[in-house]
């Protein structure tokens, strides 16, 4: 008897969801007037492939897909170029090889695809910059947004922004540092503009400074929606630690 009800259910839900989405009206009397085969076949043939053209499962579809075979995706977009040799295929491998933490290829990558159609594109510029950062070459880095800037002076990136305090840090040019952070954790869309800020700040003794921007990023939080707060949790975290440790 339990199963009954629950079939009732389960066969109510459908015929609610078919409503609902707008489905041909035949699809109610299948479901309920073939009990279990008109569900099944429901579920089967409308609500599964719905499900997995849904934006979540696909990208958790995505990461089990990359956590058993990590180089899967890269093999992929080098299989595609070597198919065909396009801008599009190339600044796909060279994203894949940045992920990948194959920063050299990725940078030859980044440069070839700054050629011909590609020469001066802003957003290629940036993943560059992002690129020699990541290889630890902070002055080209630096150089490749001051190049940015200089052919797109319209083009605002708040990760560029970012990017180019955090390279004049690694430089030990920390004053300058210091004021390109203090424009950008006014603007920037999360919190790691903020923490760094204050990290930076607290290295250089600035500490009353340090404590009331930290104290900010966790007021915000606060306020923020869930949805923020899980995606910007790390920073989150990180500040409530510094500050933590700042008041012992």
């Amino acid at each position: 008897m339990p199963f009954i009800g629950l079939a009732f259910f389960i066969q109510l839900g459908f015929a609610i969801h078919v409503i609902k989405t707008g489905r041909e009206i035949y699809w109610i009397y299948i479901i309920m007037f073939l009990p279990g085969i008109g569900a099944g076949l429901y579920f089967f043939t409308q609500v599964l492939p719905e499900i997995g053209q849904s934006r979540t499962v696909h990208s958790a579809k995505n990461s089990l897909i990359k956590a058993i075979d990590p180089k899967r995706e890269l093999r992929q977009r080098k299989a595609q170029l070597k198919l065909a040799n396009t801008l599009e295929n190339k600044l796909k491998l060279a994203e894949e090889c940045l992920q990948a933490g194959l920063y050299e290829d990725a940078i030859e990558l980044f440069q070839e695809s700054l050629t011909g159609i590609g020469e001066g594109d802003p957003d290629t510029l940036l993943k560059l910059a992002q690129a020699y950062f990541a290889n630890q070459d902070y002055q080209k880095s630096l150089q490749t947004l001051d190049q940015l800037i200089e052919i797109n002076p319209q083009y605002n990136s708040t990760d560029g922004h970012l990017l180019y305090a955090r390279s004049l840090e690694e430089l030990g040019r920390k004053e300058k540092a210091l004021e390109e952070y203090k424009v950008v954790a006014e603007t920037f869309p999360g919190e790691e503009a903020r923490v760094r800020y204050a990290l930076l700040l607290q290295d250089q003794e600035q500490f009353a400074q340090a404590k009331a921007l930290l104290k900010q990023v966790i007021e915000r939080s606060k306020l923020a929606p869930k949805f923020y707060q899980k995606k910007e949790k790390h920073w989150i975290n990180k500040a409530k630690k510094l500050l933590q440790q700042m008041e012992i």
